[in-house]
C-alpha cells in the first residue's frame, strides 16, 4: 500500500466509468458549475481507479470524468488501487458516494446493494465459524481490508457514524435502513418498486420504468408501493408511457371507471340515497334488469302500492352508487325462480309471473305465497308423472 495514494496523470479517452456507478447514480448529464469550476480550477481530487482487471475502470469520479471528455482535458489526475474483488469494488462505490444528492430510487438502488454486501459477509463469517465477530460491532461489515479509508473523500471512514452504537443483532435490513437514511420497514416496502423497475426494463419496457420512477419522486414509497402491488399495475403504466392518461393518477381513475361500468349488469343492485336518481315513493334499492348501448333498466318498487316500475339510466349515473349484495334469503328465492323457470311443467301464465318477480330487490308476502302455490303444483304434477 506505499503508492497507494500516488497521483498519476491519464488521458481521460483511457478510462472507463465501472458499470455500477452508471447502473445506480446514472449517466451524467451535463453539470454547468462543475464545467466552470473545472475549466478554471483543473481537477483537483483525483479519479479512483480500479486495477483488479486490464482495463482502467473509474470507481469514484465519473462526473469529473464526463467533464474532463467534454472538456478535451488531454490528462487528468488519477489514483490507481488494485481492489481485491468485485465486491470490494463495489462497497468503495457506495462508500465513497454517501454525500452525493440522491434520489429516492437511487437510494434504493444502493440500498439493494448494500443489502447484497451485508449477506456476503454474514456468509463469510458463518462459514469462517468466528464466534466471537457475532459479539463486536456493526463496523466489522466496514472492517475488513478490502482498501484503504485515505482513497475515500476527505479521508472518511467506510462505516457509519450511526451505526457503532449498534449491536451485531440488528437484521441486515435494519443495517441498510441506517445507511440511506430509511426505516427497514419503508425499505422493505419499496424494494417490489426496485425490482418492478428492473424487470421492466428487461422486458424492454424502458418508458414505462421511468414512469414507476418518476411516480416514485413525486408520491413517495407507500403510493409507488401500492401501485406494484396492484393487478392493474403494468396496465396503468402502459397507458401514461403511451400517453394514453396524463399521470397515473388519472390511469387509475379511468380503470376504476371501466371495472365500475363493467359491474352494472343485469341483476346488479345499486343503493339510490334520498332524492337521488329516482321517486321519493321508492324504495332505496333498484335492480339492474337490462343494459342496451350502455342504458341500464333498472327495477324499483314503490312503497305506496307495492307495485313494480323501471327506469333508464347512463350507467355513467349509476357510477356513483354503491353497489349491493344480495342476502341469503334473497338468493334462496331467487334459485326457487329460476328452478321452476326451467321446468317443463310451469304454464305459461305462471313464467309471467316468474319472470316479473324475478326483476324486484325483495319480493313482498302475496309474491312469496304465489310462488309457493306454484311450487305446489310442480310438486303435484311430478307426483302425478311418477
Amino acid at each position: 500500500m506505499k503508492n497507494q495514494s500516488e497521483i498519476k496523470y491519464i488521458n481521460p479517452c483511457r478510462l472507463i466509468a465501472h458499470v455500477e456507478l452508471i447502473r445506480i447514480y446514472g449517466n451524467c448529464d451535463k453539470e454547468v458549475n462543475l464545467h466552470k469550476d473545472i475549466e478554471k480550477n483543473g481537477i483537483i481530487v483525483p479519479l479512483v481507479v480500479s486495477k483488479r482487471t486490464s482495463e482502467n475502470i473509474v470507481v469514484s469520479g465519473n462526473r469529473r470524468l464526463q467533464a474532463a471528455l467534454w472538456l478535451g482535458i488531454e490528462s487528468v489526475p488519477v489514483v490507481f488501487y488494485k481492489f481485491s474483488s468485485e465486491e470490494a469494488e463495489k462497497h468503495f462505490i457506495l462508500s465513497a458516494n454517501q454525500e452525493r444528492p440522491k434520489t429516492k430510487y437511487t437510494l434504493l438502488l444502493e440500498g439493494k446493494e448494500w443489502e447484497k454486501l451485508e449477506k456476503e459477509a454474514a456468509a463469510v463469517r458463518r462459514k469462517k465459524g468466528l464466534e466471537q465477530r457475532w459479539n463486536k460491532s456493526i463496523n466489522d461489515f466496514d472492517n475488513y481490508d478490502y482498501y484503504p479509508s485515505t482513497l475515500l473523500p476527505n479521508n472518511r471512514s467506510a462505516s457509519c457514524d450511526a451505526h457503532q452504537s449498534k449491536k451485531k443483532k440488528q437484521r441486515a435490513t435494519d443495517r441498510v435502513g441506517e445507511r440511506i437514511g430509511m426505516s427497514a420497514s419503508s425499505y422493505e416496502r419499496a424494494k417490489p418498486i426496485v425490482e418492478k423497475c428492473e424487470k421492466l426494463r428487461e422486458q424492454g419496457k424502458d418508458s414505462e420504468a421511468t414512469v414507476l420512477k418518476e411516480y416514485l419522486e413525486t408520491s413517495g414509497i407507500n403510493a409507488a408501493a401500492r401501485l406494484v402491488k396492484s393487478s392493474d399495475c403494468d396496465t396503468v403504466l402502459a397507458m401514461v408511457a403511451t400517453e394514453e392518461a396524463k399521470s397515473i393518477s388519472i390511469a387509475l381513475t379511468n380503470i376504476a371507471r371501466v371495472s365500475k361500468i363493467n359491474a352494472i349488469k343485469p341483476g346488479a343492485i345499486f343503493f339510490f340515497p334520498d332524492n337521488k336518481l329516482r321517486k321519493s315513493t321508492y324504495f332505496h334499492i333498484g335492480r339492474v334488469v337490462n343494459i342496451a348501448n350502455l342504458i341500464a333498466t333498472v327495477c324499483f318498487r314503490d312503497s305506496i302500492d307495492n307495485d313494480l316500475y323501471e327506469h333508464e339510466y347512463k350507467c355513467d349515473e349509476l357510477l356513483c352508487l354503491s353497489r349491493e349484495e344480495e342476502d341469503w334469503e334473497q338468493q334462496s328465492l331467487r334459485k326457487r325462480m329460476q328452478y321452476l323457470l326451467s321446468h317443463s311443467d310451469v304454464k305459461p301464465t305462471d313464467r309471467y309471473l316468474l319472470n316479473r318477480l324475478l326483476k324486484p330487490v325483495n319480493c313482498i308476502k302475496c309474491e312469496i305465497e304465489y310462488l309457493q302455490i306454484i311450487e305446489c303444483r310442480v310438486a303435484e304434477s311430478v307426483e302425478v308423472a311418477a
